[in-house]
């Protein structure tokens, strides 16, 4: 069965329907994250050597750190509005996991809410868009907060990676 690691957003809480859909799809795990504490880097490398994760998912902060742990670990991952800018806090990552990582290979799939008013969207486009290891979904109508059934259209379509 695959195994997925969903990463909240930094104002997000654990669980929630998005994870209640993928337990009917898949091995979840989805802890409770806390982006602030020192370390952050050594919780979630620890989480993905036990786990062993087959795809990542992430949402704004969690997006972000999804997206460096994908690149560090050459998984794929989901990204929904990830905070690639524009954070207002630097997460406890360490120094190797943050340095762009060129030899990875698993896309990155990167949706991006067109109304996002947390997270631009078109600076996010415009840091990816050259780089084909990311394939760049733009939905209309959607904000920072990926509705659910945004969420279960973007997962069944690119869930096999």
């Amino acid at each position: 069965m695959k195994k997925i690691l969903y990463l909240h957003g930094l104002e997000s809480k654990q669980g929630g329907e998005k994870v209640g859909f993928l337990a009917g799809q898949a091995c979840v795990y989805a802890p409770a994250m806390d982006y602030r504490e020192e370390d952050l880097h050594g919780k979630v490398h620890n989480i993905i050597m036990k786990f062993k994760p087959d795809l990542l998912i992430g949402s704004s902060m969690g997006g972000y750190v999804a997206h460096e742990f994908a690149k560090a670990f050459n998984l794929p991952a989901i990204l929904l509005n990830p905070a690639l800018h524009s954070r207002s806090f630097e997460p406890d990552l360490d120094t190797f996991i943050l340095s762009y990582d060129t030899s990875f290979q698993e896309p990155q799939i990167v949706v991006l809410g067109k109304e996002d008013k947390v997270i631009d969207p078109e600076r996010t486009k415009e840091m990816l868009q050259d780089d084909n290891r990311f394939i760049i979904e733009e939905v209309e109508e959607m904000g920072h907060r990926t509705k659910l059934d945004i969420f279960i259209n973007i997962y069944n379509k690119y869930k096999n990676g």
